[in-house]
């Protein structure tokens, strides 16, 4: 209470020296917007940073630096073209500094740019006090070139709030994603024997690690995972999630990825690096090798990086809702719906954005939803640029964060299927089920029914169930889902038909749903001549050998109970695909072996 007390008296004392009396109101009301959020903060009642807060340490780290640095600073217009662009309000470091910078709208009402510091939580732009309180632009600051807008246009996609759009769907969680943005910093990478360029993809290219290691991030919080933090290879701020450059140095050293042509191009003008290319080779670094447990910088042999413990928190590997520009909005939406965050890739683009290459891809992003905007179907995605509000001007460290562009000027879209994992024990003639996702954690189903021997029983969502039994010999049928959690063959839904007796189980459906979604994908002569293996296909190929052998096993444990594999049996007849494929006639085997026994 006390610090909040001084807080107050110290905001009402800098508005009444001379020097802010020559702030226009606009800077006076800025003033007063930081001030209120610096307070809200120290009170833990900021949603910005309560948001960030709830899955990593931002809210945290931000009460330490502003319990050091609580009192806002002269507030600055930094004007472009002749006309204010925003407003910068700092914090005082000490009698000597300024720093921090909170970036305000125009009109002083809305903070579009939160305040960024370093590992030792210290404000990441520093500038000296006098020459701060004495300028007249802060634009005119070489300390803050970064901060300069390059353009009133945007490098790509339109810029937007929710309230833009109709027909609107985001996917959850935005709002606790953390902001990461790949452009460098000057003042840090002089220090580190790294290059910086001003400008806006100029300098680093890295955003297919940022976005890849953003798809993580959004994934862990999906399933109420803490993220950590990490120093930020290329401009030394401390960022929340999962540290891009530790994705990166993956890539480099699994560079022969089976579904991609070009892993590498160019160099990087930052770190003098090949350039990452391959969207889909990142997305199996994520979802399908076998991680180690830390990885040495591919540039600084000295640095290393320790891999989470649930590395990449991926359950499946990835697979592609569209590619080659093949996207539609319709499906773009529903696959949002079903795996969530899409890592994505730009078409190159000419004319302004009217013309889209659809042959070649390039800038990486997340979709994030769809919606409509003046009428027009959009994809709405998630920029690589930092966490900031639609009205930011772009500049050579952040971006607008969330974007709009037709489907058009997007070349591939990645998922990350995630399953939802029943488990079924049998105790005194009760069926006891527990929904878990691929770590373990347990997991409640959105919708659910369920049917023993075929009549219908209520039953709430819920992550542990209880379901009575209709005597030693029964069938249990559940269907459920969640959104999010599904998988391509059971992509409407997952449904799990036990066939129980004498408490021993068989399960056939998943087995099922594999060999159709293995069928509908088989590829012509043209993709096994010209084209790549599918990843989602390759894990569905193990995965049938798998079940199917665990299967044969169960039903070789069975084989001395014939009504059990004659309901087995009926389960396999009744479904064409089940009794064609191997295990069919496996079971049709058994069968007969058994008839010829008696």
């Amino acid at each position: 209470m006390r610090k909040l007390l001084l807080t107050a008296l110290v905001f009402c004392l800098t508005l009444s020296l001379s020097p802010i009396m020559a702030a226009t109101d606009a800077e006076k009301t800025a003033l007063k917007t930081v001030a209120a959020e610096i307070s809200a903060a120290l009170a833990g009642r900021s949603e910005y940073a309560k948001n960030l807060g709830r899955y990593t340490d931002f809210n945290k780290d931000l009460q330490k630096v502003l319990k050091k640095y609580s009192e806002p600073g002269q507030p600055k217009t930094l004007n472009f073209n002749g006309r204010p662009a925003k407003i910068l309000v700092p914090l005082n470091l000490d009698e000597k500094r300024v720093g921090g910078f909170f970036q305000v709208s125009v009109d002083g009402r809305k903070i579009i740019s939160y305040l960024v510091w370093n590992k030792e939580l210290r404000p990441l732009f520093v500038v000296d006090r006098n020459k701060w309180e004495g300028t007249v632009d802060a634009g005119l600051l070489a300390e803050l070139a970064e901060l300069m807008p390059i353009s009133e246009n945007h490098s790509a996609g339109v810029p937007v709030e929710k309230s833009d759009l109709t027909d609107l769907f985001l996917i959850d969680y935005l709002d606790n994603l953390p902001g990461k943005t790949q452009e460098e910093l000057a003042a840090y990478t002089s220090t580190v024997g790294l290059k910086a360029h001003l400008g806006r993809r100029t300098g680093s290219s890295k955003c297919l690690g940022y976005s890849a290691s953003l798809a993580s991030d959004w994934w862990n919080i999906a399933q109420g995972n803490k993220l950590g933090s990490y120093h930020s290879f290329i401009n030394g701020a401390r960022e929340y999630g999962v540290d891009p450059r530790l994705v990166e140095s993956l890539y480099f050293q699994n560079s022969k990825c089976p579904y991609s042509f070009i892993k590498e191009t160019g160099n990087d003008r930052v770190t003098g690096e090949k350039v990452p290319y391959s969207p889909k080779n990142y997305a199996w670094i994520l979802s399908s090798i076998k991680l180690p447990e830390q990885i040495n910088d591919p540039l600084k042999r000295e640095i290393s990086y320790q891999l989470p413990a649930n590395r990449f928190a991926m359950d499946l590997p990835f697979d592609n809702s569209f590619n080659k520009s093949k996207g539609r909005v319709e499906k773009i939406r529903s696959d949002l719906q079903k795996y969530g965050i899409m890592y994505a890739q730009h078409t190159s683009r000419l004319f302004k954005d009217k013309v889209s290459l659809t042959l070649q891809g390039v800038h990486s992003v997340n979709i994030v939803g769809t919606a409509k905007l003046k009428g027009e179907p959009v994809v709405i995605y998630y920029e690589t640029f930092g966490k900031n509000h639609r009205d930011y001007m772009e500049d050579s460290f952040y971006g607008p964060s969330l974007r709009a562009f037709p489907a058009k000027f997007f070349y591939q879209g990645i998922v990350f299927p995630h399953r939802i994992i029943p488990e079924v024990s049998l105790r005194n003639n009760t069926a006891n089920v527990v929904f878990k996702t691929h770590e373990g954690k347990e997991i409640a189903p959105e919708i659910i029914s369920v049917k023993v021997n075929g009549k219908a029983i209520e039953v709430k969502p819920a992550a542990k169930i209880s379901i009575a039994l209709n005597g030693p010999e029964t069938t249990l049928n559940l269907k459920f889902a969640r959104k999010y959690f599904y998988t391509p063959e059971e992509s409407n839904g997952y449904e799990r038909n036990y066939l129980i007796s004498n408490n021993k189980i068989i399960e056939l459906a998943r087995y099922e749903a594999i060999l159709k979604t293995l069928a509908e994908r088989k590829g012509g002569l043209f993709k096994q001549v010209f084209g790549k293996n599918d990843s989602y296909s390759d894990h569905l190929k193990v995965a049938e050998e798998k079940a199917r052998e665990s299967l044969r096993s169960q039903l070789i444990a069975l084989r001395g109970d014939a009504a059990m594999l004659k309901r087995v049996a009926a389960e396999v007849n009744r479904s064409e695909i089940l009794r064609k494929s191997e295990l069919g006639k496996i079971v049709a085997g058994m069968v007969k072996f058994n008839q010829i026994s008696r």
